[in-house]
């Protein structure tokens, strides 16, 4: 069960999204987040969309890097979720060399999130851009034809990975759609007040995170970049990367934690992953 504190967190997260993110470098999906370094780095999103879940990570990183976060269409209501991974990639590929003209760019993605640094990786190299290091924390190599075998199975998921990320735990999840994230909403706002600003701000989400499914399934990487790698596999996930190794043409260092899925972002493990970035960047 989430805490109150975890709860009333988690809604915030959700209801204040866009009034509480950091200015756009631009325009388009790329986030600055403010941080102090010089050294530019961008955050993917996973498979909500947004780039919250790397606030631990961010903290770790800002001393040495200017971080950027990526974030899906979607999410705000003039945008759209996009169709498919090559149009994530190639409109991210596009944004970040737009906000960085020259390489060599580092790119860090959890879970989804590393597909798609991967992808959009490959199209900064294809494009003539220089990739320094690609980070792929707990990312899939192959993913499932289908993460559903119904849209309520669909939303059970929506709702266990956002309770997940904030250290809650999900219950059983059969009931309608629309009901499921009823209850969410209940969920995270019990007294009622701003719930349906909220349960909004959850339908958008849903919608991304059901084109971000759709989007990923089954895929599989098709053909190495020249950059180095990061590769972190959790504790409750197949060990992806000696699949992953062959992806990388460059210095590649692969390292387990035994931290889960969900927790590969918060602290220790968060923690030993930046040191990890860090001495990779030295050695480049």
């Amino acid at each position: 069960m989430l805490s109150d504190t975890q709860r009333a967190a988690l809604a915030a997260r959700l209801r204040q999204g866009r009034r509480t993110e950091p200015a756009r470098a631009g325009t388009g999906p790329v986030i600055d987040l403010g941080t102090g370094g010089t050294m530019p780095a961008y955050l993917l999103h996973a498979v909500g969309g947004s780039v919250f879940e790397y606030a631990a990570l961010v903290r770790e990183l800002a001393a040495t890097y200017r971080l950027y976060g990526i974030e899906a269409g979607g999410l705000r209501a003039d945008t759209r979720p996009a169709g498919s991974l090559a149009e994530m990639a190639d409109r991210y590929a596009q944004a970040i060399r737009t906000c960085q003209p020259t390489g060599p760019y580092r790119l860090i993605g959890w879970s989804m999130g590393g597909v798609l640094a991967f992808e959009t990786a490959r199209r900064i190299e294809d494009s003539g851009g220089t990739v320094g290091l690609v980070v792929l924390i707990d990312t899939p190599y192959r993913t499932v034809a289908s993460y559903a075998d119904s849209a309520e199975g669909l939303a059970a998921l929506f709702v266990a990975d956002a309770l997940r990320a904030s250290g809650g735990t999900p219950g059983p999840g059969t009931a309608p759609v629309a009901e499921q994230l009823d209850g969410l909403a209940a969920r995270l706002a019990p007294d009622a007040d701003g719930r349906a600003e909220l349960r909004a701000e959850l339908e958008r989400r849903y919608a991304v995170f059901v084109a971000h499914t759709d989007a990923l399934a089954s895929y599989q990487p098709t053909a190495p970049v020249s950059a180095d790698a990061v590769l972190v596999s959790a504790a409750d996930s197949p060990d992806s990367a000696p699949d992953w190794s062959r992806m990388f043409r460059g210095r590649v260092r692969a390292v387990p934690t035994a931290a889960h899925h969900y927790a590969c972002l918060r602290p220790p493990a968060v923690t030993d992953i930046a040191e990890l970035i860090g001495t990779a960047e030295e050695a480049s």
